[in-house]
């Protein structure tokens, strides 16, 4: 059988248009400056942030999560809110369980 595969690029070839359009990082001027015409009227919208290259590679990447409670909620009303996602609705007065009921129907009317 005849082997007749034709050779688009050789691979130096695909490695300059790939640096030249960001797939992969440009190695010369001439690449980086394709890149920068063909991205010149992108808007970046991470051009105050910073990034550390040196926690990337050592993998030392810390997610912070912060919960903030709201300030008009007494502390009273927070653990029995907390005993009902552990036991659910049992015991629980009628005033909390429509407190919760509350909070879901603004959730649900948010995304809409």
């Amino acid at each position: 059988m005849a082997d007749n595969k034709k050779q688009i690029f050789d691979l130096e070839t695909l490695d300059y248009y790939l640096g030249s359009t960001g797939f992969i990082c440009p190695i010369n001027e001439q690449q980086l400056d394709l890149f920068e015409q063909l991205y010149e009227d992108f808007d970046f919208k991470l051009k105050d942030a910073t990034i550390d290259v040196a926690a990337i590679i050592k993998n030392q990447l810390t997610k912070k999560s912060v919960i903030q409670l709201s300030n008009d909620n007494n502390p009273n009303e927070i653990i029995e809110l907390k005993m009902a996602a552990r036991k659910g609705s049992q015991g629980l007065s009628q005033d909390i369980i429509d407190k919760m009921y509350g909070k879901h129907r603004k959730k649900s009317d948010d995304k809409e």
